[in-house]
């Protein structure tokens, strides 16, 4: 398992240096759009293309994918607060100091 864990640690770290990306990545793993091979390079390439030729990789893919997913978890997230009556809640002014 460790081993594992190590491997995709270092995939995520060689895909891209910001969490977004490795996120993103790791969402194309997890949710299928990615089969790892456990060979770095194999995977590397057949994520972020090969060397010099990004456009033969599905990095931007991955990008467009995730950012989607989170768009509409947010959109959910907030129809569900303010279905709730909690987005009010939150947005209702509080004084900064009580009277005496």
């Amino acid at each position: 398992m460790g081993a594992m864990k190590n491997y995709l640690l270092t995939l995520l770290q060689q895909c891209s240096e910001e969490q977004f990306g490795q996120d993103a990545v790791e969402y194309a793993i997890v949710s299928g759009a990615v089969t790892l091979t456990y060979d770095l390079q194999t995977d590397l390439k057949a994520i972020m293309g090969e060397p010099g030729k990004p456009e033969t990789g599905r990095y931007s893919e991955f990008i467009e994918a995730y950012q989607r997913v989170c768009h509409e978890n947010q959109e959910t997230l907030a129809a569900s607060y303010e279905a709730s009556g909690l987005l009010e809640e939150i947005l209702r002014p509080v004084p900064l100091a009580k009277s005496v």
